[in-house]
């Protein structure tokens, strides 16, 4: 079993993903790989320092922190501005969660609308974190609360959204 603590936001996206960090086969190198799975090939490029060609432990661990740092930069909360097929796993299910909850999620602009909106509909059972604020975070965060309760709770806290945030009853 291989240890990523020391990379908390690549080990939230490897939650997120359900990866089997205590598989024979999983090392650092394929957790940095399939932390980079969900992230933009460009930005990761411009961000620069990434060699998957070296398949090492060595590299692996090099390669977390590389993705440690550029999650940290806020350079991976969006792929692309252009539309639902740029998104991610966890921003498309953001997206669903926000919008069958009284949300016009094509309002929104990006993570920081999706935090608060989800402290709007959901309040205290939603903790912000000024160190981690990604759609990974997030969506951990509103699967732990009980399935029978979200709906009860935003339907009581959807009026507290802004006007133009609000889908049409």
């Amino acid at each position: 079993m291989i240890n990523v603590s020391g990379f908390p936001l690549c080990a939230k996206r490897l939650q997120f993903q359900r990866a089997k960090l205590n598989d024979d086969g999983m090392t650092h190198y394929w957790a940095a790989v399939a932390v980079a799975t969900d992230l933009d090939d460009e930005k990761l490029t411009k961000f620069g320092g990434f060699d998957f060609n070296d398949m090492s432990e060595d590299n692996g661990q090099k390669l977390l922190g590389r993705l440690e740092l550029f999650i940290k930069a806020g350079l991976a909360n969006r792929k692309a501005k252009s539309g639902a097929g740029d998104m991610t796993a966890a921003e498309t299910s953001i997206r669903a969660f926000l919008g069958s909850n009284g949300v016009k999620v094509s309002k929104l602009n990006g993570i920081e609308d999706y935090w608060r909106a989800a402290r709007i509909l959901w309040g205290d059972l939603v903790q912000e974190s000024p160190k981690v604020r990604d759609v990974y975070t997030l969506v951990f965060q509103l699967n732990r609360i009980p399935k029978k309760q979200r709906p009860k709770t935003a339907r009581a806290n959807v009026s507290k959204l802004p006007q133009e945030w609000r889908a049409k009853p």
